[in-house]
């Protein structure tokens, strides 16, 4: 019988750059009550090294990756022990578990009592005060938050014997772990109420993700000194052209405050006096006037269009640069969550702009080379398995194994003729055959999820600046008339024209797909009437509980992609660390962002190189092929090497297949 036993460090605070600081003490506990202690550093030491290398301990902890870190960084020597613990499933976390059981109940990152998300300032969704409240009825939230409290302060006693430590400071970290012991219990009998277990039978492949993860977070990202000054001069230039332009416009004051007054009459203006409104208040029970980018972008106003697109500048130079700066000297370490309610990852990197050069003043450090590994059309694949299994046959499961380009077969479809008379025509680049497979793109990877014509239509042009009224050729001028449709609850001002292009290429994607059709219709069944309903993740039994319409559509293939993504991630990193026999090894993972790995490969030998970044895309590879048995044949992945992040970066081999670093345009001519 398995013992189960809780740990927790206490430690340095973080810092920028230090995920792992040094080690003050640690704190364990056993079923028995009064059994809990409080370790030095030194005792913590010999207990963990022990603990982690006994097959029948298991552990549990609030937040364990963090803990997990914090030993490794103080003996290497514990990380094969480490991952090995993960891979026999014997290390919990209390705050995983909690959200894989509000997944189920449909409730994930909501407080129950208040429907407000759950967050906190170190942006945890479920720290330890949450699941002690909620399942031993305690507030232990004073200890954690008062002014006094030890949890930010046993650097003071780094060195201190315990006997002469204060009773509070004793205290604090063993009743941390009693705590999280008794919530890992409490769990287990909640989670026999809870639909499909609380989904606890995939704690195990979330703990893996998650101790991966942390790892590429304590790895982190550096920044080029050079890149980021250029970056810094071009933004503050564009910002303070922007003020001075704006200023005029009366948009702003002089002090440098937005006149909202003035912006409010002038998008009202723009709209004919019909402007998008924002959702309705207490204050504001009619909602205000829209002045969000979208809004300004769309108006058809050349000034507030130009105040829309200023807002990128503005972003730099509120959020990236200071970041970019801090990396010139420091490590910058992402933050990954990973669960959000789709069981897909989330992390501040995920949000970088595709252009503008912020990826770029990211550099690999002396010695290492980025590879950067990204599945092709993933969610396709992902989309075409859940229709084998819940539907029996899938259209576009057959298109991806026999090799088509599924967007010019989608396109075949819109324009009423065959995939071989269309293939031609968009190899040689003929305008409407590469307008039309463009527009099939955008519909293969969103209209799967369920989104409407209106939906469809607003995210083209907000995310992707596509019209699909000029990109179909069904109108010369995009906006002349325009009707307000709802995205996401929230009420946005739509160009009519295409609107109408939208329905009707979703039905002609129908047409094409037409498996989706009978999810589509599954979907409206389950549904009507506002119903929620539960929907599984196939093939990793993943329940979600209270599923909407388009959550019931995107969730079972967005899940499976983080599924087969995870385990790759979790294999990666293992080999990086542990497999000394890999080309991989001593190499490290940076990002994962949804389907791309990206890591730091060791440079030290291009035959090395070329070795451990196959290796990579191949371990991606088999992960994702395990996740999706019958499209196997259809997963891709190939790796691209590169000495910055960039979007551009490609995949670049010598006459011989040898893979070789990829270069910018403007370095490869020089």
């Amino acid at each position: 019988m398995p013992t189960l036993l809780s740990f927790d460090t206490e430690t340095h605070l973080i810092q920028p750059g230090l995920l792992a600081p040094p080690l003050v003490c640690a704190s364990v506990a056993d079923a028995a009550p009064g059994s809990e202690r409080l370790l030095s550093a030194a005792q913590a030491r010999e207990w963990f090294r022990e603990a982690i290398a006994t097959p029948g301990v298991h552990l549990t902890g609030a937040n364990l990756a963090y803990d997990l870190g914090v030993m490794c960084a103080d003996d290497a020597r514990l990380v094969d022990a480490v991952f090995d613990a993960a891979d026999t499933g014997r290390l919990h976390d209390v705050a995983i578990r909690e959200a894989l059981m509000d997944i189920a109940r449909g409730l994930h990152g909501v407080d129950p009592e208040t429907g407000r998300p759950l967050d906190d300032e170190e942006g945890a969704r479920y720290p330890l005060a949450l699941l002690v409240k909620r399942h031993l009825g305690l507030d232990i939230s004073a200890e954690k938050k008062a002014p006094d409290a030890w949890r930010l302060r046993y650097a003071q006693l780094d060195g201190v014997p315990l006997e002469e430590w204060p009773t509070a400071a004793v205290d604090y970290p063993k009743r941390d772990a009693r705590f999280t012991l008794d919530v890992h219990h409490a769990q287990e009998r909640a989670a026999a109420n809870v639909p499909n277990g609380g989904n606890l039978h995939a704690e195990g492949h979330q703990v893996r993700a998650a101790l991966a993860l942390h790892f590429a977070s304590l790895w982190g990202l550096r920044t080029h000194g050079g890149r980021v000054a250029q970056l810094r001069q071009r933004v503050e230039a564009e910002w303070s052209a922007n003020r001075v332009r704006f200023l005029a416009a009366g948009i702003f004051r002089p002090d440098g405050t937005k006149d909202s007054k003035r912006l409010s009459a002038l998008v009202s203006a723009a709209y004919n006096g019909l402007p998008p409104v924002t959702s309705p208040t207490e204050r504001f029970p009619d909602g205000q006037v829209a002045t969000d980018r979208d809004t300004l972008i769309d108006s058809g106003d050349p000034l507030l269009e130009e105040l829309g697109k200023a807002g990128k500048v503005d972003k730099y130079r509120s959020t990236y640069l200071g970041k970019l700066e801090a990396g010139v000297t420091r490590p910058l370490n992402p933050r990954f969550n990973v669960l959000v309610s789709t069981t897909r990852v989330s992390s501040d990197y995920q949000q970088l702009p595709q252009r503008g050069g912020v990826r770029e003043c990211h550099e690999a450090r002396p010695g290492f080379v980025f590879c950067s590994v990204d599945y092709a059309g993933l969610e396709l694949r992902t989309m075409a398995q859940r229709a084998l299994w819940e539907v029996g046959w899938s259209r576009m499961a057959e298109a991806l194994l026999a090799k088509e380009d599924v967007h010019t077969s989608a396109a075949a479809t819109f324009l009423g003729e065959s995939y071989a008379a269309l293939l031609p025509r968009v190899k040689a680049k003929e305008a409407t055959a590469t307008s039309f497979r463009s527009l099939a793109k955008i519909f293969n990877f969103g209209k799967g999820g369920g989104l409407g014509a209106g939906g469809m239509a607003y995210h083209a042009r907000a995310k992707d600046g596509v019209r699909f009224c000029q990109l179909a050729k069904a109108a010369e001028a995009c906006g002349v008339e325009r009707v307000p449709v709802r995205v996401q609850g929230k009420v946005k001002v739509v160009c009519a024209a295409c609107v109408n292009v939208s329905r009707y290429y979703g039905d002609r994607w129908m047409q094409a797909w037409p498996e989706q059709r009978e999810l589509f219709s599954r979907a409206s069944r389950l549904t009507h009437g506002g119903r929620l309903v539960d929907v599984v993740i196939p093939g990793a039994n993943i329940l979600r509980g209270g599923c909407g319409y388009t959550q019931w559509l995107n969730t079972p293939f967005q899940g499976l992609g983080a599924v087969g993504a995870k385990l790759a991630t979790w294999r990666v990193s293992r080999e990086m660390y542990t497999d000394r026999r890999s080309p991989l090894w001593g190499s490290r993972l940076v990002l994962m962002v949804h389907d791309e790995l990206v890591a730091e490969l060791r440079a030290d030998c291009p035959n090395r190189l070329h070795d451990a970044a196959e290796r990579m895309a191949e371990l991606m590879r088999q992960a994702m092929r395990e996740t999706t048995p019958d499209l196997s044949d259809a997963i891709e992945a190939e790796p691209a090497l590169s000495r910055v992040l960039s979007k551009d970066a490609a995949t670049v081999r010598d006459t011989s297949g040898r893979l070789q670093v990829w270069e910018p345009a403007e370095k490869a001519a020089a």
